[in-house]
């Protein structure tokens, strides 16, 4: 594919956690690597990096019906609490993420962004204390 950017290295990786856990944004890491931003983001995501900043906010509240929105040209369907607690349990049971996908109506990518997400909560304590909103 042209225009795309080499993996990371290992050792790309562990700079690009202790710049995150420095506090340091996605646009910065990108920057000093040569890297596109969201190769960061998700790479950073894999890793369960929070930034040091973030480890003390509040996580959005997870929706209860279900929330669509735009961003560009994209539509963006936001998990509701129902659809991660499937997602959870599903997961629980050994099933793949391209199961877990089909199940729940979405794409595989997504459903393994949000487990990494979810799993990342579970380790802060604050998976089960988000509070449910309705749109």
């Amino acid at each position: 594919m042209a225009g795309r950017k080499p993996r990371f290295t290992a050792e790309e990786i562990d700079r690009a956690v202790a710049w995150r856990e420095a506090g340091r944004s996605c646009a910065f890491i990108a920057r000093r690597l040569g890297k596109s931003e969201s190769a960061v983001y998700w790479n950073l995501l894999r890793e369960g990096v929070d930034p040091v900043a973030y480890r003390d906010r509040p996580l959005p509240a997870v929706p209860v019906e279900p929330i669509v929105q735009r961003r560009g040209d994209h539509v963006i369907r936001r998990f509701t609490r129902d659809e991660d607690d499937q997602l959870l349990a599903l997961e629980a049971e050994g099933h793949s993420y391209q199961e877990i996908a089909r199940r729940l109506g979405r794409q595989r990518n997504s459903v393994y962004g949000r487990a990494l997400t979810l799993t990342r909560h579970q380790a802060r304590g604050t998976v089960d204390a988000d509070p449910a909103v309705t749109p």
